[in-house]
């Protein structure tokens, strides 16, 4: 859980062969699965939720 939003949309992009500006939440959990991270775009830019 250590990527922060840039780390996130790259893996997005390069990983999943996605784009990070669709309108989807792209949900990342941790291997315990306790802690979870959302990521999403706004018209603003990203927004980033984590969960604990």
């Amino acid at each position: 859980m250590r990527k922060s939003i840039n780390g996130l949309s790259a893996l997005v992009e390069q990983e999943l062969g996605l784009n990070p500006f669709a309108p989807r939440l792209f949900v990342f959990c941790n291997r315990q699965r306790d802690k979870i991270k959302i990521l999403y775009w706004e018209r603003s830019g990203f927004v980033l939720w984590y969960i604990s």
